[in-house]
């Protein structure tokens, strides 16, 4: 049997037994225990090492760091942070990339995701296969989303630069020619005019927006290019006032872009994968990117809104077989062996004719009868189409005379007017803008509204404000201009449910009230958004109004009516009007005619009677339009009180 004092337990929670350990082996037993301890620790971090890195796999996504890579870091490190949270079993890195070693790193894969600009995209889809998975969204200045931009060509406001021929002989500033909304959008459009900006213009480049915009203001350049939105964005932070800039080529969209630009719109920038990334991985990516919130702090430092699905870019793909750039440069010149190559095609396809000659004419004959067949069935529905289009005119010439009927009798107020003119023409057969005469007690009320849109929508619009209006006068006997607005702009807003999250109206209208009380030989004003003028004395007057519309569910006024009082003299003439009338496009050089003309035209014929004036304003704009299509339904009312 063994001595007692041989049987060692090791047990480093007790020390009395560390200590009678030491005692038995001395200097080896510390030795031993020493080495243990170290090997257990070992063990344990190789574990905990495992379970921290062994689970997480490294995504890298490569980012043009077209304004430097701190920049980048700063707009898209948090973009990495979120998709890291959102799929936890990858960890996302950021790689910012200049231009030159962003198609390296796509070439030799070593990056598994990019984000590049529209025109890089096409570029790299072409030469390594990526695909794009995801659009970027911006948020517009109204807070709808923009998945669009454009380019810009900008002057001065001052400068003798109007159209995009002015611009021959001009220094030209621009980001970077590879730049796609700063540069390659503008080079399209010039030379859709026949301008060659190497011969026709010096050009400079920058290489940055905002710097294009200073060169542009300080005087280093004539013309800048910039992508849209810029502008806007430096003037939100304070860099610039708009006012001292005037967009060339200015272009009106149809839908909702709400930016400044001069060229065709063309797709944001694209989310892609390279060709050799998992599936299953980028569609994780694709998910978490569609589902980013607009108040995560990964779209705030990008300043966009989100991702949406991938958007059509064959808009950018036209731009670039245009150039001939890009995947395109190489279109339509040919080497000797692309010669032969052709020509023997060619042959191989005319022997084949030979030898098939009697067949493919029977397949031509079948063909043919196939489309006559085609011919009268598209004949048929072209029939439909025309008699079904007819009905629709018929129903809006209805309601043309609908609309006309609900207007006012203009000599409704020949008791208490001595002299009017209502000139009222919708842009199309019927229209947006409307007026309201009507004498209740001794008040006198004199209505000019401008509804959102024309034709059939802009008319039914008029309703709804009519009946608004209708409501207040008549049933709360409302007289208060001021309160009148603010009834009209309640009851518009009840009326289209703008303040209830299940509808997407964001309808309204501008309006202008004048109540002439008869008693007192006063006229009461509160607009909004529409003047009033009036002329005593030979001198012309404009009260402004407040700059707020009616009803719209993203816009709200700022403030509350305010009422203005004038006392009605002798020979005192007033008008009201819609913004179709100064918003007529003509002259030398081509802009609008504005209320400053208009004042002049007005005051010109003012020894006239009211229905003079009107002959005399209607031809004279009609001369300042020289041939150019109105923009606008335009109403405007002229009057002189007793």
């Amino acid at each position: 049997m063994n001595s007692p004092k041989r049987i060692i337990r090791l047990n480093t929670h007790s020390p009395k037994r560390t200590v009678h350990f030491m005692r038995q082996k001395g200097r080896g037993g510390i030795m031993l225990l020493f080495i243990k301890r170290i090997v257990s620790a070992v063990f344990l971090m190789s574990l905990l090492m495992g379970t921290v890195f062994g689970s997480e796999k490294t995504v890298k996504i490569g980012v043009l760091a077209h304004r430097g890579e701190e920049v980048a870091r700063k707009m898209w490190q948090p973009t990495m942070e979120y998709l890291t949270r959102s799929v936890p079993e990858y960890r996302f890195e950021l790689v910012p990339l200049d231009f030159k070693k962003l198609y390296n790193a796509v070439g030799e894969k070593q990056v598994d995701f990019v984000v590049v600009n529209t025109g890089q995209y096409i570029e790299l889809e072409a030469t390594y296969g990526i695909s794009r998975i995801a659009t970027l969204t911006n948020h517009g200045p109204d807070g709808c989303l923009c998945n669009r931009f454009g380019g810009v060509f900008l002057t001065k406001a001052d400068s003798p630069i109007h159209t995009l021929q002015d611009m021959k002989g001009k220094t030209l500033l621009s980001v970077d020619k590879s730049s796609f909304g700063g540069w390659l959008m503008q080079l399209r459009e010039m030379r859709a005019v026949g301008i060659d900006p190497e011969s026709d213009m010096s050009v400079k480049t920058l290489g940055d927006h905002e710097k294009v915009v200073l060169g542009v203001l300080n005087g280093e350049g004539d013309v800048g290019a910039i992508r849209s939105d810029i502008l806007e964005r430096m003037a939100s932070e304070g860099k610039i006032d708009l006012n001292d800039i005037k967009v060339i080529n200015k272009q009106v969209t149809t839908g909702k872009f709400p930016y400044l630009y001069s060229t065709r719109l063309y797709p944001e920038w694209p989310f892609s994968k390279l060709e050799n990334t998992d599936d299953h991985l980028a569609q994780l990516v694709a998910v978490a990117l569609l589902e980013m919130p607009e108040e995560s702090d990964a779209a705030k430092a990008a300043k966009i809104r989100g991702w949406s699905v991938p958007s059509d870019y064959n808009p950018v793909h036209e731009l670039y077989r245009e150039l001939k750039m890009g995947p395109y440069k190489d279109l339509g010149k040919f080497s000797l062996i692309d010669v032969l190559k052709k020509y023997w095609i060619l042959l191989a396809l005319a022997l084949a004719f030979v030898v098939h000659l009697i067949a493919s004419l029977r397949k031509v004959r079948h063909q043919q009868l196939l489309l006559q067949k085609e011919k009268a069935a598209l004949d048929e529905a072209h029939a439909k189409l025309d008699h079904a289009n007819s009905l629709v005119m018929e129903s809006i010439g209805y309601a043309r005379k609908i609309q006309e009927a609900s207007l006012p009798d203009k000599h409704a107020l020949d008791g208490a007017i001595a002299d009017i003119f209502v000139c009222w023409e919708p842009l199309h057969v019927v229209g947006g803008d409307y007026f309201w005469i009507e004498q209740i007690g001794n008040k006198c009320f004199i209505v000019v509204i401008d509804c959102t849109g024309h034709g059939v929508p802009g008319a039914f619009m008029t309703m709804v404000a009519s009946a608004a209006l209708h409501r207040a006068l008549h049933d709360l006997k409302m007289a208060d201009p001021a309160e009148l607005l603010h009834e009209v702009d309640e009851r518009v807003r009840m009326k289209l449910r703008q303040d209830y999250p299940d509808t997407d109206s964001d309808d309204g209208l501008d309006c202008a009230i004048c109540v002439y009380d008869i008693d007192t030989s006063t006229i009461t004003y509160a607009g909004a958004n529409l003047p009033l003028i009036y002329v005593e004395n030979g001198t012309l007057n404009e009260i402004k109004p407040t700059r707020a519309s009616l009803g719209y569910r993203s816009i709200r006024p700022k403030k509350s009516f305010e009422n203005h009082t004038v006392h009605v003299n002798e020979g005192v003439s007033f008008y009201m009007l819609t913004d179709g009338i100064p918003d007529h496009m003509g002259g030398a050089p081509r802009r609008l005619l504005g209320r400053k003309r208009l004042g002049e035209i007005i005051l010109h014929n003012q020894g006239l009677s009211m229905n003079e004036q009107m002959k005399h304003i209607e031809m004279e704009l009609e001369a300042y339009r020289a041939g150019e299509p109105r923009r606008d339904d335009m109403t405007l009312i002229g009057f002189r009180p007793r």
